[in-house]
């Protein structure tokens, strides 16, 4: 998929790079803002092309109204430079002219959201909301397990941050058995959760389902051939190292669902504070969450029963996506109203 770099700031301790899926996209450009230490300026750029891509096509899938980018920040000192990272990353959304808007992403949070729309407000994080977009992603990700998987079985949880924290303890709620894997053992000790040693074969135990929650490139080829899942839900991005790794799961009977079918939820949260404002500002956090898990359910009981790797869903789920023929192809954000009007 083609990508361009619609603006950039290089200097030697740090550069940010906006990506868009095309130079002429045919809505705003979306994507978070993330914020490592690459190598180079060469794999910065790079890493904010494939990401790009990815959310174009997360876009595209669920029609959110936006078209795919990425803003990604190489910076030798992430944590003491954030404060000029903001204020580049400010300067170039203001040069485009609302034509990408950016949220968080790795190393950037809600409180930098709150910093950045100080200097331009082509920010969509729900800033000033108590929804939270980690939440968000979160429950699209627990729609698309409850497509894939109604019942409770076991699980394990790669990465227990603020979206895998929220999907392990709803797990364990639901009556789960959930084994967890964090390098921050605090975070892996969940109240009913069994954690494994990160530095240990987690990819070992035998479980229904992984969930990847943690960084992208988890799965090698090593840890493709010995995983025991009987299917991969990941709320990261790009979870494998090698695309092709997927394809080899799939023919050993693995399930693995694409990314983003699974992490959009951020994205539809997205579409609804952009397109239906008012429907935004009155409703409460799960109102949103629900309409997202309800979203991405029933776009994965579609993908599933179009697979002949998949059985299909067990129940059949409230329809979303297909609903009035006004705002069949009108931006995701605007059927939420009309989900709640019916709720």
């Amino acid at each position: 998929m083609p990508t361009c770099v619609r603006a950039r700031h290089v200097a030697p301790d740090l550069s940010v790079f906006v990506v868009t899926s095309g130079c002429d996209p045919g809505g705003p450009a979306n994507g978070g803002l993330r914020l490592l230490p690459y190598r180079s300026d060469g794999a910065a750029l790079a890493d904010a092309r494939r990401l790009a891509a990815l959310m174009e096509q997360k876009h595209s899938l669920y029609g959110t109204g936006f078209s795919g980018g990425k803003v990604v920040a190489r910076a030798a000192d992430p944590r003491g430079l954030k404060q000029r990272v903001l204020q580049v990353t400010a300067l170039l959304l203001e040069s485009l002219g609302g034509s990408m808007v950016t949220g968080c992403d790795l190393n950037t949070g809600r409180e930098d959201m709150e910093r950045l729309v100080r200097w331009t407000p082509h920010v969509l994080a729900a800033v000033g909301s108590r929804i939270d977009p980690s939440a968000c992603t979160a429950h699209g990700v627990l729609g698309a397990l409850e497509a894939l998987r109604p019942r409770p079985g076991s699980a394990l949880v790669h990465g227990c941050g603020a979206v895998g924290g929220v999907v392990a303890r709803s797990l364990v709620d639901a009556g789960w058995r959930v084994w967890t894997v964090d390098r921050d053992g605090r975070r892996a000790a969940l109240p009913g959760a069994r954690p494994l040693d990160p530095d240990g074969a987690w990819w070992r135990q035998e479980v229904d389902v992984l969930l990847p929650c943690s960084v992208s490139g988890l799965i090698g080829g090593a840890i493709a051939r010995q995983l025991q899942a009987a299917a991969v839900v990941p709320a990261a991005n790009a979870p494998f190292q090698r695309a092709c790794l997927a394809d080899d799961l799939a023919q050993r009977g693995v399930t693995v669902l694409p990314d983003p079918l699974v992490n959009a939820g951020a994205v539809i949260a997205d579409s609804i504070e952009r397109y239906a404002p008012d429907a935004w500002r009155r409703a409460e956090p799960e109102q949103v969450y629900g309409f997202v898990r309800a979203v991405v359910q029933e776009r994965t009981c579609r993908h599933l029963a179009g697979s002949a790797l998949a059985p299909g869903p067990a129940r059949e789920p409230e329809p979303v996506m297909e609903c009035e023929s006004a705002v069949e192809t009108a931006p995701i954000g605007l059927r939420f109203p009309l989900w709640c009007a019916r709720r």
